[in-house]
């Protein structure tokens, strides 16, 4: 028997739902980029990645943190992380004697150290632990990201959270999907910066380099000059026009370090 026409309809429908958040989120690029930046040098420096979450979001926040500690890519650097939501000993320990909300700011407590990073994971926005932690981390001087979905909730309008990435859609399968596509390109990233510090990226032995946009060919292209070197890379990443100055790595830009103009250039 056939698909019928509503079943297409249907289908059709969700992957709709899906592209529209993605897209939406894409266009923080730069903002994501430079976060990554950010937390390449913490690295770099010595700090460490703490991740938590609250139910469904805790397994997210695991995830996260074993693809910094154990790669699946050969050739990757292993960097620290944690995952808070890990221990349940503690975790239900704290929820019991001082309440669930101060289960993962109890812990950031102990374990942070102010060169360290803290990541957030609350599909609503709205989790009270997420919230607490994110704050303590902040407190102490940690660098402070947040995955949300929906309108972003309390977490995302904290000032205690530098950088809040949000999944703009009501339906939790859609912000769990968003939410795993963005903490992937968060863990390339990084290692894209990562690998900046005076040495070539150890998969591809291509080096992160600056350039400047010369001309827009359309479709996400553009011509560069890499230093008396032209190239066509891509720009899909970042929001960049002519004279701009971006960063490129494997023959795509993922950062604008310089705007035309910014330094009285136009």
């Amino acid at each position: 028997m056939g698909v019928t026409s509503t079943a297409r309809t249907a289908v059709d429908e969700a992957f709709c739902r899906r592209d529209a958040a993605g897209a939406r989120l894409a266009e923080e690029a730069e903002r994501i980029a430079t976060a990554c930046q950010e937390m390449a040098e913490r690295f770099r420096r010595g700090g460490k990645l703490i991740v938590f979450g609250s139910g469904g979001a805790g397994t997210d926040a695991s995830h996260v943190a074993v693809e910094f500690m154990h790669p699946v890519i050969m050739g990757k650097r292993a960097l620290p992380s944690i995952a808070l939501s890990n221990d349940a000993a503690t975790v239900t320990g704290v929820s019991g004697r001082d309440g669930p909300a101060e289960a993962f700011a109890h812990q950031v407590r102990r374990f942070a150290e102010p060169v360290d990073m803290a990541l957030g994971i609350s599909p609503d926005g709205d989790c009270p632990a997420v919230l607490r932690g994110l704050e303590a981390a902040h407190e102490l001087g940690l660098y402070t990201l947040a995955l949300t979905g929906g309108d972003g909730g309390a977490v995302a309008r904290s000032p205690a959270v530098a950088q809040a990435l949000v999944a703009d859609s009501r339906d939790p399968a859609v912000v769990k999907e968003i939410h795993v596509t963005v903490y992937h390109v968060l863990w390339e990233l990084v290692h894209v910066f990562h690998a900046r510090a005076g040495a070539a990226c150890v998969t591809c032995a291509d080096e992160a380099r600056p350039a400047q946009v010369m001309r827009e060919l359309g479709d996400g292209m553009a011509l560069v000059d890499l230093g008396g070197t032209h190239e066509h890379v891509s720009v899909a990443l970042v929001d960049a026009g002519v004279g701009d100055t971006v960063l490129v790595h494997a023959k795509e830009a993922i950062a604008v370090t310089r705007k035309a103009g910014a330094d009285g250039d136009r």
